[in-house]
């Protein structure tokens, strides 16, 4: 019994030894084959290029983008008039008419890959000859394509430009803020390349020049010589155009103002294409005092004194003689000054049908007017 149970013992012993050296090998066996499978590649990519630069935009940095966006199709214009002598010129010059120079600013706009200049109605004038200069001080000359002096815009049109001219990016005032950034640029007083800057202060109706008008009022410096230069925002896009400040001592005293620009896309259309046009030539605001005088059964809209010969309200029957017609509304609005239906009909393209209520007499009738161009004569 004492053999048997001692040959047990050395059996579980070798056993045991036999199954350890057996699992060891195994366990190493299987380790060092996951590792050469799964263990990942920590060896470091090369660089190939570097990081790109942060760049944080400052107010500062988007107003001087701005400004180097759009001087360059700011331009000045010459305008030369040739003026008549008067008596005393007669007797002591000899009678010879003299030159007669004004300046003011304008900038180049592209229509329909067509380079034109916006300005005011005022900085041309009566112009004979107009001479524009772009900021690197070339010149050449232009022409008049169309001048409106109650909308106080004219677009001109460079004669033999030298090669591609810049242009401005015309916005949308339809978008613009009231605080938002605003800057002027122009020639005041001469002084070339001059920009201002400043907020939008106003959207809103003003009395400029006599007239009822929709501007946009700014504190940006705008002076003699900055008119028909563009107020522009900070994405350097023409929002206005400026024309006008208020001032009794005719500088800028942070009131100043400009054409919305989409105003001036309008008459910009209107002056190239020579149209919307009706042929409303002279019209008096109805009043209970002249609806009482000219015996009208209405004292509300605007009275026709006169229409264009075969214009376009004339071909519709509007204004006959020995009728007193008074437009109520136009495409459904009330109106009640010349103003209101110009903005209307300026609304629409050549081709276009505008209604029109008329009360003549007792009777009220709508007519539709198909909006035209203007012939030679009328403007």
């Amino acid at each position: 019994m004492q053999s048997s149970k001692g040959w047990s013992v050395i059996a579980i012993v070798v056993v045991a030894v036999v199954c350890g050296l057996v699992g060891g090998g195994l366990g190493a066996y299987l380790y060092g084959w996951g590792s050469a499978v799964a263990a990942p590649d920590t060896t470091p990519a090369p660089v190939t290029g570097h990081p790109g630069a942060v760049r944080v935009i400052t107010e500062d940095d988007a107003i001087i983008e701005a400004i180097e966006k759009a001087s360059p199709a700011v331009v000045k214009i010459i305008s030369t008039r040739l003026v008549s002598p008067d008596v005393f010129e007669w007797f002591f010059g000899g009678g010879q008419p003299r030159e007669q120079k004004g300046i003011g600013s304008g900038f180049i706009f592209d229509h329909d890959g067509q380079p034109l200049i916006l300005t005011n109605a005022h900085v041309i004038g009566g112009a004979d000859r107009l001479a524009v200069k772009l900021p690197d001080g070339t010149e050449f000359e232009a022409e008049k394509l169309g001048v409106h002096p109650d909308y106080d815009i004219a677009v001109i049109k460079p004669i033999s430009p030298p090669g591609q001219l810049p242009t401005v990016a015309l916005g949308d005032s339809e978008q613009v803020r009231v605080g938002q950034r605003a800057i002027a640029l122009g020639n005041p007083f001469g002084f070339e390349n001059t920009a201002t800057l400043g907020i939008v202060s106003a959207m809103d109706y003003r009395q400029i020049k006599g007239q009822n008008r929709y501007v946009i009022q700014t504190d940006a410096a705008i002076n003699q010589g900055n008119s028909g230069g563009p107020l522009v925002d900070l994405g350097g896009n023409a929002i206005g155009i400026n024309y006008a400040i208020f001032s009794p001592t005719a500088t800028s005293l942070g009131i100043g103002f400009a054409i919305p620009i989409n105003q001036a896309k309008e008459m910009m259309y209107f002056l190239v294409n020579r149209g919307p046009w009706i042929g409303l030539l002279d019209t008096r605001p109805n009043s209970p005092g002249l609806a009482h005088w000219a015996r009208l059964a209405t004292d509300k809209g605007v009275v026709v004194v006169s229409v264009a010969r075969e214009g376009p309200l004339a071909r519709a029957g509007v204004g006959r003689r020995g009728a007193i017609d008074v437009i109520l509304r136009v495409d459904g609005k009330p109106v009640h000054n010349a103003q209101e239906i110009e903005e209307i009909v300026l609304s629409h393209k050549i081709g276009e049908v505008i209604t029109f209520d008329i009360q003549r007499g007792t009777e009220q009738f709508e007519v539709s007017v198909r909006a035209g161009t203007i012939p030679e004569g009328y403007y």
